[in-house]
């Protein structure tokens, strides 16, 4: 198992109990509103708004593409900076390269007499 695998495993998780808890309040909500209905005036909606779904949708599609160009620029800093990073394997054998050779004797300086 991967860090990665391990991240993904944990954020299902955490949306499926988001949703677990969401599911409880959708219905105390339903409950709520068949109480209410013929106790309270119903409201009129104003003809010229969008309806709240198309609202919600309007808002998630736009945060969608917010995050879309967030992916897109971090994949491309990613792409920039790749030259730089060596794979593991190759970093590991540098490392054990320099490890395994001696340092080279530094030269002595030599004075000129005058």
């Amino acid at each position: 198992m991967t860090i990665l695998t391990s991240v993904t495993e944990f954020e299902d998780r955490f949306v499926e109990a988001i949703r677990d808890i969401q599911r409880p309040v959708l219905d105390y909500v339903r409950k709520g509103v068949e109480r209410a209905e013929g106790r309270i005036p119903r409201v009129s909606y104003p003809a010229g708004l969008p309806k709240p779904a198309e609202i919600v949708d309007s808002q998630v599609e736009f945060a969608k593409a917010l995050i879309d160009a967030q992916r897109d620029f971090a994949r491309e800093l990613v792409d920039a900076v790749t030259p730089l990073v060596e794979p593991e394997e190759s970093a590991s054998a540098t490392t054990a390269q320099a490890t395994t050779e001696k340092p080279s004797k530094p030269k002595s300086a030599t004075k000129k007499k005058a």
